[in-house]
């Protein structure tokens, strides 16, 4: 305040030295030690001991710890206290200390300073009285109040309740408590410069009331704490014996968090993955150890830091070895011979090139799950195989949230850990017998795993994290690819796996399967010398497959008979085309399926299947009737159209042909497929149909040398079909010498110009050139049918 009033009990004392005192604000009747170090304060100490003793003690507004800081006279309050100097003791730095003791409140009129020593006009301030009611009331409450502080755990000094108890004077009693309060400069000055009793009296009481409401809610916040405490040490001591216990077992845990780091540290991640990864290791630090949420972080983080992040494995781009090594292990597939090598050669001249996403498609038992194992192999790399037949739940690829309880990661991430490396070699198998249910589509799942410009962020349910694909080479398998779906088709590069001839059987049973067989049976040591013959005899009457599974199986059958007939006679048995069932049980197949004679009706069919081809008869008899078609054979829809239309073909035609057109009108035209209980379906029986049909009403014979595929349409075109080699073939393992195909076809069988040795294709665009190969002239009369 820089006006004040006039009291009637003013005193001026003409120049008092000043001492600023720092974080400190010194009441009446207070006595306090001080440390003086400035040398004008020190000089006016000096010359207050030689008159009065009285010095001014005046807060500053500046608050600092270093008491060398300097003070202006500005940063001063112009209110303080008088006091006087009871003690000085002078400190080897050449500073003194002072014990004061507060005498009254005064105001410093007028600040004089100078070179040799602070000092002020002082006017000493008498406080008023106010309402003595009111601090009557104001005093009994604080008393109140310091008995609640002092209950509520509040620490004064021991006699503090004591003294005051004994005190009457409302100024002393607030001097009293003043000094026993932890007050910031600002709440003492105010109070300091309170005009009257009652106000002074009123703000201790508001300070007090503060004071105790504070106290109250640390004492809340003790308890509480306490209690934790309390159970906090009790799972601290458990733990503690529990960590002794595991020390003892060797299965101490306390270093978890720092291998932990250490392992995140040597991770080849961005920081987005770095940032995640450490933050589940601060909540595995957070959480107790053995409860169900550090389990389930804990095997997050096992999974997450044994990824293979930017570890790659080094291909070997030598093209001979891949090419040695490739041959090695399998015989034939050239095309995916090619592929692979085109991939090295590729890769030797840009080492990020594209990586190849291939599918397999071929009959079983064609080596193809095999031939991934070779192509990893031949570059050098990890593998492993993926089987997704029946598999109907998304998670199986994409993984589990972390959420569910017994969550896991997809296959293919699993897969990844397992290899060591982010570039392995990836086996699908079965990818055409993925199903869907609820659970979800796995085969749109698979839509981003095989897809170049998706699997960069292969997004993992469990991992949670982004994961790069791109490097993998991913090799699928199928049977057949009607059942894949079109767009996951569109992801990948189809190459197609015929079956084998009976020429390749006998080089691989040879080269490989043989050589197999001795060593498991335990003969390797031994001369066994199986000729040529015997292995075809086996191809040819015990196997009727694409593959070479069954033969596999047969050869090792024959391989263990060897073994049991040495331990039993100390001598290798010697195998001929006659005892060959002594060893292998009665023939399979005495090609008896196929028509072997020119007979009315009857014609040889070829037909595909995703085991490869097949031949089939196709039987047709005419009967009184009513000029109905009968199908039988659990023909498919498409195939009962093939007949319709093989039928209306003949009936337009009838004249060309010499056919009375009351055979159509007056008798039943009867179809069979033989194998019944086999269904049959397509568009390719289109010619054999019709062959069998005008067979019967020419009364003309089939010539049984020929076996034919091809679809009909209404004009007698003869339409292009599908599995061409695996048709050529069927009708050579059955031993027809002439197969009739689709001209249209003609460049399906380009590059497979081995499997047409021996075999005579003849190419027809129209069903007449079929009609005339096969129809033979009449050798009979026409019986007749309307004999009962």
């Amino acid at each position: 305040m820089d006006t004040f009033s006039k009291r009637n009990s003013q005193e001026v004392i003409s120049q008092v030295p000043i001492i600023p005192t720092m974080d400190v604000v010194v009441f009446p009747h207070m006595i306090v030690p001080l440390l003086v170090v400035d040398e004008r304060i020190i000089k006016g100490i000096n010359s207050s001991l030689e008159e009065s003793k009285l010095v001014l003690l005046l807060a500053s507004k500046k608050q600092s710890t270093d008491p060398q800081d300097s003070i202006g006279t500005k940063d001063l309050f112009s209110i303080g206290t008088l006091a006087s100097i009871m003690r000085i003791v002078k400190i080897p730095d050449g500073g003194i200390k002072i014990l004061v003791q507060g005498i009254c409140k005064a105001r410093a009129a007028e600040i004089m300073a100078d070179d040799e020593i602070l000092s002020a006009k002082v006017e000493k301030l008498e406080m008023k009285s106010g309402n003595e009611d009111e601090i009557t009331a104001h005093v009994k409450n604080i008393k109140e109040l310091t008995e609640k502080m002092i209950s509520n755990g509040q620490s004064f000094s021991p006699d503090f309740h004591i003294i005051l108890s004994k005190m009457q004077d409302p100024e002393k009693i607030a001097d009293f408590i003043v000094s026993h309060l932890n007050l910031t400069v600002e709440q003492s000055q105010d109070l300091l410069e309170k005009e009257t009793k009652s106000e002074l009296i009123s703000g201790i009481y508001n300070l007090l009331s503060k004071e105790l409401e504070i106290s109250q809610v640390q004492e809340k916040i003790r308890n509480n704490a306490r209690d934790s405490m309390n159970k906090s040490q009790k799972e601290f001591y458990l733990r503690e014996q529990l960590k002794a216990i595991k020390k003892e077992l060797g299965e101490d845990d306390s270093e978890e968090i720092d291998v932990l780091r250490e392992k995140l540290n040597l991770l080849q991640v961005n920081d987005e993955i770095f940032a995640e990864i450490n933050k589940q290791i601060n909540r595995l630090e957070r959480t107790a150890p053995d409860s169900m949420e550090a389990t389930v972080i804990r095997n997050y983080l096992d999974l997450v830091l044994g990824l293979p992040w930017g570890r790659e494995t080094k291909d070997n781009l030598d093209i001979q070895h891949a090419k040695k090594v490739l041959d090695q292990n399998h015989y034939g597939m050239n095309d995916i011979k090619d592929r692979i090598l085109d991939f090295i050669s590729i890769r030797k001249l840009k080492e990020d090139g594209h990586t190849p996403i291939l599918c397999f498609i071929g009959p079983p038992g064609t080596g193809k799950t095999s031939l991934g194992k070779s192509i990893a192999e031949s570059l050098g790399r990890a593998h492993f195989r993926i089987s997704l037949g029946g598999v109907k739940d998304e998670a199986e690829i994409r993984g589990h949230r972390r959420t569910y309880v017994g969550a896991m990661p997809g296959r293919i991430i699993q897969g990844i850990r397992k290899s060591g490396t982010c570039n392995p070699v990836i086996i699908i198998d079965e990818l055409d017998k993925i199903g869907s249910d609820f659970r979800g589509d796995p085969s749109a799942a698979m839509l981003e795993v095989l897809d170049p410009h998706q699997n960069k962020t292969f997004y993992d349910n469990y991992l949670g994290l982004h994961f790069d694909l791109s490097k993998v080479i991913f090799i699928a398998t199928a049977n057949s690819l009607d059942s894949i779906s079109e767009p996951l088709r569109d992801r990948m590069e189809v190459i197609q796996l015929s079956g084998y001839t009976q020429e390749e059987k006998l080089i691989i049973a040879k080269k490989h399967i043989l050589k197999k067989a001795i060593d498991e049976a335990g003969l390797e040591n031994k001369v066994i010398n199986i000729e040529d013959d015997i292995l075809k005899e086996i191809i040819a009457s015990y196997t009727r497959e694409s593959g070479v599974r069954e033969l596999e199986r047969l050869v090792r059958k024959m391989c263990s008979k060897l073994a049991r007939h040495f331990v039993e006679n100390n001598q290798i048995p010697k195998f001929n085309k006659n005892n060959v069932d002594k060893y292998l049980g009665p023939k399979r197949f005495i090609n008896d399926f196929i028509n072997k004679e020119n007979q009315i009706g009857i014609c040889n069919g070829l037909a595909w299947t995703s085991y490869g081809g097949e031949m089939i008869k196709i039987e047709a008899v005419l009967m009184p009737g009513k000029g109905r078609l009968l199908l039988t054979g659990q023909l498919g829809d498409v195939m009962k159209e093939s007949a319709r239309a093989a039928l209306s073909y003949a009936k337009s035609h009838a004249k060309e042909f010499g056919i009375p057109y009351k055979l159509f009108t007056e008798h039943d035209l009867h179809i069979h497929v033989p194998a019944g209980a086999v269904p049959k379906d397509g568009p390719s029986a289109g010619i054999t149909m019709l062959s069998s049909i005008l067979s019967v009403l020419t009364d003309r014979p089939i010539n049984s040398d020929y076996a034919m595929t091809g679809e009909l349409n209404l004009q007698g075109d003869v339409m292009p079909i599908g599995g061409v080699k695996e048709k050529i073939l069927a009708a050579k393992r059955n031993g027809v010498n002439h197969v009739i195909l689709p001209k249209k076809n003609k460049n399906d069988v380009i590059g497979i110009e081995d499997i047409l040795k021996d075999i005579d294709v003849i190419w027809v665009d129209s069903a007449n050139e079929v009609i005339n190969c096969v129809l033979l002239p009449n050798k009979t009369m026409r019986k007749t049918v309307n004999q009962k």
